[in-house]
């Protein structure tokens, strides 16, 4: 809209000024030639112009665990190996996504249960579980169990995301079998 108001004043200017002078078709000349100008100026910035949309960037991230973890019920599970964070939205510090804009999301977790332990890892959205799976391993002493699990979310700008358990069990896990993923759809 923008655009359209600067080019609508700019005919203005330039037809009040063909007027004033007395030329009408010398003024039209002009604006057209100012209109060419002004059209190869805005197409030099990234092949865009003022009012194409900004284009979006892009946002993506894969964290494992850096060691064998033990957390207590409640606790924020911090994914401090990060491969990938493309955008900067998930924090290893406090193990957290902030979604930097609204959309969808695909995100993704997986655990490693040490051998006789559980982990029953939930993904959260501000505190409420969206998502969950269960690595009991309880029955067993020497194996591990593995899970995995995925979800497509449509958040606000501005959401929390992460991973707990999801019972408020403790969870003995894996280093880097560990992880939580997402990715911006679209």
């Amino acid at each position: 809209m923008k655009c359209t108001y600067s080019m609508e004043l700019l005919w203005l200017l330039f037809f009040i000024y063909a007027a004033v002078n007395g030329d009408c078709d010398k003024g039209i000349t002009l604006i057209k030639d100012q209109l060419k100008t002004l059209e190869k100026s805005l197409h030099m910035v990234d092949g865009s112009s003022c009012c194409s949309p900004k284009p979006k960037i892009p946002v993506a991230f894969h964290a494992e665990l850096g060691s064998d973890r033990i957390y207590k019920g409640g606790s924020v599970w911090v994914f401090d190996n990060v491969v990938t964070n493309v955008g900067n939205a998930y924090n290893p510090k406090t193990g957290k996504f902030t979604t930097p804009s609204k959309g969808i999301y695909l995100f993704n977790w997986y655990t490693l249960s040490n051998p006789g332990k559980v982990s029953h890892a939930g993904l959260y959205v501000n505190g409420k579980m969206k998502g969950r799976q269960a690595s009991n391993n309880q029955g067993n002493d020497k194996k591990y169990i593995t899970a995995g699990s995925s979800i497509v979310l449509a958040l606000e700008k501005g959401d929390l995301v992460y991973v707990m358990d999801a019972h408020g069990w403790t969870s003995d896990v894996k280093s880097s079998w560990t992880a939580f993923g997402g990715v911006q759809q679209g």
